[in-house]
């Protein structure tokens, strides 16, 4: 009896650390650099976007350069409806990648991520082709990050 209960405490810690990791923070790692030959980047603000808001990218060193800028960012899970409510309180940057020359759009993209403009990243994939449920946000904001990208794509909105 007093085995099944030192068995019985062991696991039910065992779950509570295992169900606190799940939600633990972890770093942005991106395997498949290589996939994305274009990037559309988009401004969306008060929710609507236009053409002028609009930039696409077929420079693979640039695209590349990009991802490499996300890599390392410390990132945990956030709700679905958490990240809305964020990207409707900000003006956001689409960062979205395409491994054909085109984006097609109504197809799935196979990667993203939005940049709020106070410097939060949030990340709807793990990595090419893998969608990320629920999404990761950046811990930290990375306020000059934005403006790097931004420099680096010479955006002027």
């Amino acid at each position: 009896m007093v085995k099944i209960k030192r068995l019985f405490l062991f696991l039910t810690i065992l779950v509570f650390i295992l169900c606190g990791c799940s939600n633990s923070e972890q770093v942005k790692e991106i395997e498949n650099k290589d996939k994305a030959s274009s990037l559309f980047i988009q401004k969306v603000e008060d929710d609507t976007s236009s053409e002028e808001l609009t930039k696409v990218v077929n420079d693979k060193k640039k695209i590349e350069q990009v991802l490499a800028m996300i890599e390392g960012l410390e990132v945990e899970k956030i709700s679905s409806e958490e990240t809305m409510e964020k990207m409707k309180a900000s003006n956001t940057y689409m960062f979205v990648f395409s491994e054909g020359k085109n984006i097609e759009s109504g197809k799935q993209a196979p990667f993203a991520f939005y940049a709020l403009e106070n410097g939060t990243f949030i990340f709807p994939y793990t990595d090419f082709n893998s969608p990320q449920k629920p999404p990761l946000i950046t811990v930290k904001t990375k306020e000059g990050l934005l403006d790097d990208m931004k420099q680096l794509f010479e955006l002027t909105f």
